[in-house]
């Protein structure tokens, strides 16, 4: 984790839900707790914009023009500009940040949270006042165990799957899904569902088909949406028909198992 800057986080809760964003880094939902449990890993659920996931070796291509990108300890940018960053909260759970280089143009992310009665609803939006090719995202780190209840499960309605090749990048074809564990892109024909037994069940609901569903950890799963697949900028065939959405929108709304019990 990151070292946070004197920022104080902003909280939103009710009778069920809170709520805790911090400023300082990517104006992340830092913790969500429903019913008591905390359902967060250290790192949150933070956005991604101008891009979502991965960019093969950093090199966006559009224009007929490269531009370079960041790189992580892969080789390749991953997750956007707006992450380890602090954001403005303008007032009423929106917070706005201005990005440039070295994305090839200059724009304003937005997130906005508002509270449910069972949940929290989350959006992220890009305005670049210009059609260049974008993804956005959102990563939520769950836990995989919670105070109580047995470990998670996620249960996905999958239509396709993103392939990927040795490098663990798409190949731009779409396949059957494998078993898990996961590190790979779904389109789904039904929202994900989220669910620690004797503890908690989540529905995941968001504005866009593609999810990336993270298995690997131990102690960490993802189930993170985002309007495009992950290196999407250079693959037509995992590209959207129209153009590039600049708005996502995600909810995470719970029901309390019937046999909660203590552990």
């Amino acid at each position: 984790m990151w070292a946070r800057l004197d920022v104080v986080n902003h909280v939103i809760e009710n009778a069920r839900i809170r709520a805790e964003i911090d400023p300082s880094l990517g104006a992340r939902l830092h913790q969500l707790t429903i019913d008591g449990l905390e359902l967060l890993g250290p790192d949150g659920c933070f956005p991604m914009v101008p891009w979502a996931g991965r960019i093969r070796d950093g090199l966006l291509h559009v224009n007929g023009e490269t531009h370079e990108l960041p790189r992580a300890a892969d080789g390749n940018a991953i997750h956007g500009l707006g992450r380890k960053v602090e954001w403005e909260h303008v007032g009423d759970s929106v917070f706005r940040r201005h990005i440039g280089a070295p994305w090839p143009t200059e724009g304003t992310a937005e997130l906005r949270y508002t509270l449910l009665d069972d949940g929290l609803r989350v959006e992220l939006g890009w305005d670049d006042g210009s059609d260049l090719p974008c993804s956005i995202g959102l990563h939520p780190w769950f836990k995989r165990r919670l105070a109580t209840g047995e470990d998670v499960d996620i249960s996905l309605d999958i239509d396709e799957m993103v392939e990927r090749g040795a490098d663990g990048l798409p190949t731009g074809h779409l396949v059957a899904p494998k078993e898990q564990p996961w590190d790979d892109c779904f389109r789904l024909g039904s929202s994900p569902v989220v669910t620690w037994p004797g503890a908690l069940q989540l529905t995941l609901s968001a504005s866009t088909p593609w999810w990336v569903v993270f298995t690997e950890r131990e102690h960490l799963v993802c189930a993170e949406p985002q309007t495009a697949p992950p290196d999407a900028f250079d693959h037509p065939s995992l590209q959207p028909g129209g153009a590039w959405p600049r708005h996502l929108w995600f909810e995470m709304r719970a029901a309390v198992a019937t046999d909660r019990r203590a552990s």
